[in-house]
């Protein structure tokens, strides 16, 4: 059965991730598809370049299609887990961490399926140069005009293999992380966590998740830039260029991204449910 309560909570930890993380995301996008001689140093060095050569608001390149993916990917996920959750445990809210990463994993499934259109769209518009826009619609219109309709799935492999493995480990760290807290704190449920622990949880979680799983997003990057490139070829052109470090290239960014952006991810959703509680002697539930 779908709750709308946890479709709501998604999409406002969306936002909360994206503004705190986009400029963190176009630096490791630059990091990671520049070419066999390096035009960056390192994170600094994007960030410093960038700024000086396009102005500040480069930093939030590809906001529009950032926002759009991640409201497609945490409503989904977040959805899709409160389903899953409910359909193979009903209403037991004390899952063991292995219970909570599988639940996250099967979710995160469905989420890369949602997002992948709006990723090949956003990776494009960080990667254009210059102080001139190139504007979605724009960007929508060469991706057609060059690719056709699978233009949009471009990277989809790649997006499944670094989102599901990526979800098991996130939902399944912040299970993990939460149940310490809990301790610390001696308090009986994560829902009444502090907010700054939730924060700390969520940005540890998500830095974890990233640390499996990104050089499947370096391949995923490579896929959807080319717009005609398959994984194998992707692979291949990665590791012939770079070596094992070009699938390492943005990691720092990555993790200093995911550290406040997931942590504004979590807080946003738990927030969202902690008003919702509130509201729950006044409303009915809200489920379909």
């Amino acid at each position: 059965m779908l709750d709308l309560r946890e479709t709501t909570a998604g999409t406002v930890g969306a936002v909360c991730n994206v503004y705190a993380g986009l400029p963190f995301d176009v630096a490791k996008i630059r990091l990671q598809t520049q070419g066999p001689t390096p035009q960056y140093a390192g994170l600094i060095d994007v960030v410093a370049k960038t700024v000086r050569a396009e102005g500040i608001k480069s930093l939030w390149k590809g906001a529009v299609p950032a926002m759009s993916s991640a409201i497609a990917e945490n409503s989904v996920l977040f959805t899709a887990n409160g389903i899953l959750h409910r359909a193979f445990f009903g209403k037991e809210t004390n899952l063991s961490t292995l219970q909570e990463a599988t639940l996250g994993g099967g979710a995160g499934l469905f989420a890369a399926m949602a997002i992948t259109p709006t990723e090949v769209i956003k990776c494009r518009l960080q990667m254009h140069n210059g102080t001139t826009s190139l504007g979605v619609l724009r960007c929508i219109r060469q991706v057609y005009a060059q690719h056709g309709l699978m233009g949009f799935v471009a990277g989809l492999p790649a997006v499944v293999l670094r989102d599901v493995p990526f979800a098991f480990f996130f939902f399944g760290a912040y299970q993990s992380y939460t149940s310490q807290l809990m301790i610390w704190q001696q308090v009986d449920s994560r829902h009444d966590l502090h907010p700054l622990a939730v924060m700390l949880a969520g940005g540890a979680a998500g830095s974890t998740g990233w640390s499996f799983v990104f050089p499947a997003d370096v391949i995923k990057s490579h896929m959807q830039i080319a717009g005609s490139l398959s994984f194998r070829d992707a692979t291949i052109s990665v590791w012939r260029r770079h070596g094992v470090s070009g699938f390492y290239r943005g990691w720092n960014a990555a993790v200093l991204r995911s550290f406040p952006a997931d942590g504004c991810l979590f807080l946003g959703v738990e927030m969202t449910h902690r008003l919702f509680s509130l509201l729950e002697p006044l409303t009915s539930e809200v489920t379909l």
